[in-house]
């Protein structure tokens, strides 16, 4: 459980909050067993990726992990691959491991423990990937999340999760502020906070600005996700999924901003090739709704230089013919640290004001989950003007907040955006969509 100690003070937008959280302290020269202990989905149903650190512990001690049915009987054993994180790492745990747990049956509940050497971590436990017709999963959805920012929301999101409610989580970039700070002990500290989601639902991310430092390389040894090798190579941390009635897409923003631009050919050549398969007629007629996300926004009323406050925003230029093409539904997008949802639009040009049966996609603007960028609340005023794509806008200066997307079938998904604080409902949508397929309908509007 959480302790607060806060304190406000309100001199025009300006509110700090102060946290105090009892968390245990490490020193980084003692031995550190199996800890940061996180999911995520494997290449099909029936695998689950799991990721954990340790330290100052042999090299030439086995990584493993076991799994079963019951919580006393971990009947079964995989062997773990090993990798050293060296670089922008210097005070952080450098040894992390990874195993693919096989065989799961969907639906099932399995426990878990992870082992390094005569270590073991705590047993913990997950649902394997649900697969029947009638599965209509929820997800968490939140971006931007700090180690001390986000201890609001991180305390909410550990609710819902106890809650048995969610299949996922999706962690839209932005990780810890950062997770190479302070040599990698913050990095650490953060993945150990994020346990009680982590270990028990699959967190899927994918890389935001936050994540550049040292060629990724916090984010690329500390996540596995499917489809890739692992530690994830720099040219292929972008990946998809399959859940429920959904095909989720995770690409990566940063690839148009660093200095390597052949990654951006290599993601879109990636990218019209995953949606060309999503779009299948078998392969549409069983997840027809195609949810992509990424971290930063192509669209934002924000006021703070960023690429979606420019006239011509790269990732719009980049990125928005191929969704529009291919006919992705919704967006999902952090980086501002605000809360913003927009009509169906294309190339700035508004296509209706509802979402019954959508002819563009849908963005949705979630970042607010609370970033370490400065003192107080860590929230980006929405004092742009205010595009006429902009359906809805957090009120100034906004609150932390992170998002519920349910997936109820074929036809009908909702979003809806939650105040981190009181739990409070900030914004509920549904999108109807009895077309699914390419975008390639005239202007409504």
């Amino acid at each position: 459980m959480f302790l607060f100690e806060i304190s406000l003070t309100i001199i025009f937008h300006v509110v700090s909050l102060t946290y105090s959280i009892p968390w245990p302290e490490y020193k980084f020269h003692e031995i550190h067993g199996p800890e940061q202990v996180h999911i995520s989905y494997g290449d099909t149903p029936s695998e689950m990726i799991v990721v954990w650190s340790t330290g100052n512990i042999s090299p030439n001690s086995t990584s493993f992990v076991t799994y079963g049915l019951n919580s006393d009987k971990l009947d079964m054993v995989v062997k773990a691959s090993d990798a050293v994180l060296t670089e922008g790492n210097p005070n952080g745990l450098d040894q992390i491991h990874r195993a693919v747990m096989t065989g799961l049956n969907p639906g099932t509940t399995y426990y878990y423990q992870v082992h390094t050497g005569n270590l073991s971590s705590p047993r913990y436990e997950f649902v394997a990937m649900k697969v029947s017709e009638g599965f209509a999963p929820k997800l968490l959805v939140f971006g931007d999340m700090g180690r001390h920012g986000g201890a609001p929301s991180l305390e909410a999101l550990i609710k819902e999760t106890q809650s048995g409610e969610y299949a996922a989580a999706l962690h839209v970039g932005d990780f810890a502020y950062d997770l190479a700070s302070d040599g990698g002990e913050n990095g650490d500290e953060f993945m150990r906070r994020v346990v009680p989601i982590g270990s028990t639902l699959p967190y899927m991310t994918c890389p935001g600005n936050h994540e550049i430092p040292f060629n990724f390389s916090h984010y690329r040894y500390r996540f596995a996700m499917p489809q890739i090798s692992w530690p994830t190579p720099l040219d292929r941390m972008w990946y998809s999924f399959n859940l429920g009635k959904a095909h989720f897409i995770s690409y990566s923003t940063e690839v148009y901003f660093t200095y390597n631009q052949s990654y951006v050919d290599a993601q879109i050549e990636w990218l019209i090739k995953d949606l060309t398969e999503a779009n299948r007629i078998e392969n549409r007629k069983e997840q027809p709704w195609i949810i992509a996300f990424g971290h930063r926004p192509m669209y934002c009323s924000n006021i703070d230089d960023d690429d979606c406050t420019t006239p011509r925003p790269i990732l719009r230029a980049g990125l928005e013919p191929v969704f529009m093409k291919y006919g992705v539904d919704v967006v999902i997008e952090a980086h501002e640290h605000s809360y913003e949802r927009l009509w169906p639009v294309y190339q700035g040009k508004v296509y209706q004001e509802n979402y019954n049966n959508p002819t563009a996609p849908v963005h949705i603007v979630s970042g607010a989950a609370g970033c370490n960028e400065a003192y107080g609340v860590c929230v980006n005023p929405m004092l742009g003007p205010r595009g006429r794509w902009s359906a809805y806008r957090s009120w100034f200066p906004g609150e932390y907040g992170y998002g519920r997307l349910y997936i109820a079938n074929a036809t009908h998904l909702s979003w809806t955006q939650v105040f981190s604080t009181t739990g409070d409902v900030e914004d509920h949508i549904w999108i109807a969509q009895d077309n699914h397929g390419p975008f390639n309908k005239p202007l409504l509007i």
